[in-house]
């Protein structure tokens, strides 16, 4: 006889963080904190597993706007100590490199949440691209 007072571990978490399009523009006001980035990046993996095609799409884009993120302060932050060392035209480069990051996912965050606003996935989510 099966116990029917064991609770279902398959069902679908209820509640302030779940897999929808409202928590999806949630994480692309987080990632524009930068601060705030690695929970977004948390919700991002953890909820997008479950979710439907849309939101999946959102989850992705999310990771990889981090992922740009990373990189593209990572070898900013490279050039501009290795320019401390070695020559001014580095730190120039660096500082290039992460205006350029900081533009790129601001564009990238605008676009996914205007596509979640609307209730559709980004046009090409597995692009880091905008």
């Amino acid at each position: 006889m099966a116990n029917l007072n064991k609770p279902n571990v398959n069902a679908r978490v209820a509640g302030p963080i779940a897999t929808s399009l409202g928590n999806v523009f949630v994480c692309y006001a987080l990632i524009l904190t930068f601060f705030l980035a690695p929970l977004a990046l948390f919700i991002a993996m953890r909820f997008s597993e479950p979710a439907e095609q849309s939101v999946f799409a959102h989850f992705y884009y999310i990771r990889t706007t981090i992922a740009l993120l990373v990189i593209g302060c990572c070898v900013g932050g490279l050039l501009i100590l290795l320019g401390a060392d070695l020559s001014s035209s580095l730190i120039l480069v660096g500082l290039a490199i992460f205006v350029l990051t900081g533009f790129l996912t601001l564009a990238r965050c605008l676009v996914g949440g205007f596509c979640a606003l609307r209730g559709r996935p980004p046009r090409s989510y597995r692009s880091y691209l905008v």
